[in-house]
């Protein structure tokens, strides 16, 4: 059955350059990546607003960032700032702010190593952080496994998974599970929504989930499937922990979706990153999403 989202859509969010991930916390708050800014987005009588926050980093240096992944742990968010994207020799660093200051700040807590660069980004049960490496240009990609020593500071960083002849992309983690959207090496062929027990030394019991000819970007999980983003196909497609299909709409190149449980932003309704336009829109539901 194939029942589109409501066709009215309301823009929250312009001027985002390469808009690429949104997150809502635990405490309400909304979160917005893009190249050249990290915001949060708030909704008054008056409308939407984005604020883009400051980046403090170790060495007092300002510098340009393409923000990329998104996740929450502890009270912290936490993103990634890569200098270049273009360029996969370019530095990256891991930032964090504390989501229950009223003016949050982006802080340092260290710089990346050994990744080509990053795209999706999630915590499991303990803390930990896992960050997708695409790699270089025709390689595959792998998964990086962070541990913190506080919530400003880097403890580990290694590589937690390999894969074989693919890239992953987006990421995140349930149940003891890990699912990752991956893309060919090539960026021409199948791309395949993949689920993983998660052990203390890496993924196994690979699952194919959902696949697609049209580039998977992130995805989010929602009760009994999930919702993922067909990059080139620009559509948004639902489905269920089986992989069948449920719901599709279309949406031009979409990045990142977010289930929105807040009243305020208007419960049920989701968040849909375009890249394009550099913009967010909310778009209300009519497919009975639930939060995993």
């Amino acid at each position: 059955m194939f029942v589109l989202l409501d066709a009215r859509a309301e823009l929250v969010a312009s001027d985002a350059k390469y808009a690429e991930n949104t997150i809502q916390t635990s405490n309400q708050r909304l979160f917005l990546s893009s190249d050249g800014g990290f915001y949060e987005l708030t909704r008054d009588s008056a409308g939407w607003h984005k604020n883009m926050l400051p980046a403090i980093f170790r060495d007092g240096v300002a510098r340009p960032c393409y923000y990329l992944g998104i996740a929450e742990t502890a009270g912290t968010v936490y993103t990634v700032c890569t200098e270049n994207f273009s360029n996969p020799f370019a530095k990256k660093y891991l930032m964090g702010l504390n989501i229950y200051q009223p003016a949050p700040q982006l802080i340092e807590a260290g710089q990346l190593t050994g990744m080509s660069s990053i795209n999706g980004l999630d915590a499991d049960g303990s803390g930990n952080l896992y960050a997708a490496d695409p790699g270089l240009p025709l390689l595959s990609g792998k998964i990086i496994k962070i541990t913190m020593a506080g919530s400003h500071t880097i403890a580990t960083q290694n590589v937690f998974h390999r894969f074989i002849a693919s890239k992953p992309n987006g990421i995140r983690y349930a149940g003891g599970k890990m699912y990752i959207s991956t893309n060919p090496t090539t960026y021409i062929g199948t791309s395949e929504l993949m689920r993983y027990d998660l052990g203390a030394n890496g993924l196994y019991n690979a699952r194919t989930i959902f696949k697609s000819l049209w580039f998977l970007d992130d995805f989010m999980l929602v009760q009994g499937g999930a919702v993922v983003t067909e990059f080139l196909g620009g559509r948004l497609t639902h489905i269920n922990e089986s992989g069948s299909v449920l719901h599709r709409a279309s949406f031009s190149q979409p990045t990142s979706i977010t289930l929105l449980s807040a009243s305020t932003y208007g419960s049920g309704s989701v968040l849909v990153t375009r890249r394009d336009a550099g913009e967010v829109h909310r778009l209300a539901s009519n497919w009975g999403l639930l939060k995993r």
